[in-house]
């Protein structure tokens, strides 16, 4: 895997601050508008501040979340146990307990500010947040592709059953003429079995189409 680019341009991005300390909001602002981010400033009422419904996207969005807050706002996450942010997050720190710390940590913060804030630290913890975002962003590809792969792996199986049969092959040949032909078509033999089998199934249920054995590259 080719070496990731380290970001440190930030122009062009939008940073959307949660809190409801104006102090927070006061350093902020003109600090993030310096680095090149358009900013926007929310704050909680009675109920947490909804995010999930925005169309916010890794590469132009940052999030800011107050510690301190009775509500933690609402983000979107990617994965179906939301396992991470869709978004980089940066948790700002005013008092300093595990339960609030715990709190920044499961919203997905990869960079913490400690309050009152200083300018001088947000182009850093800024830098931290989207970078680490990245790099997490890419381990849970990674994952989410091998698992992927782990679950078609049976379609692997049942392809090489059908084709066995069809032609009259062992198992290493069989194997060899199926990875043969997901190369010519592009796809990781896991995906290619899978569409074998499922066009096998299609045409078991009576619906006219081309014999699956005519498919295999020969």
């Amino acid at each position: 895997m080719a070496p990731r680019r380290f970001v440190q341009n930030f122009s062009r991005r939008h940073a959307i601050v949660v809190s409801n300390d104006e102090r927070v909001a006061t350093v902020l602002m003109p600090t993030l508008q310096r680095l090149g981010l358009g900013v926007e400033c929310r704050a909680t009422g009675e109920e947490a501040v909804d995010l999930s419904t925005l169309p916010l996207q890794p590469c132009g969005h940052v999030i800011f979340v107050d510690g301190d807050l009775a509500r933690t706002p609402i983000i979107p996450c990617r994965g179906d146990a939301g396992e991470m942010p869709a978004v980089p997050v940066v948790g700002l720190v005013g008092v300093e307990a595990p339960s609030r710390l715990k709190t920044l940590l499961q919203a997905g913060a990869t960079a913490f500010l400690a309050k009152p804030v200083h300018g001088g630290a947000v182009f850093s913890a800024l830098s931290l947040a989207v970078n680490e975002h990245a790099r997490k962003s890419e381990l849970f590809d990674l994952v989410d592709a091998h698992e992927q792969r782990r679950r078609q792996r049976r379609f692997v199986i049942k392809a090489l059953v059908q084709l066995m049969a069809e032609r009259g092959l062992d198992d290493e040949a069989a194997f060899a003429l199926l990875r043969k032909q997901s190369m010519h078509e592009r796809l990781s033999i896991e995906a290619y079995c899978q569409s074998v089998v499922q066009r096998s199934a299609t045409i078991a249920e009576g619906e006219p189409e081309t014999p699956p054995s005519i498919r295999f590259a020969k």
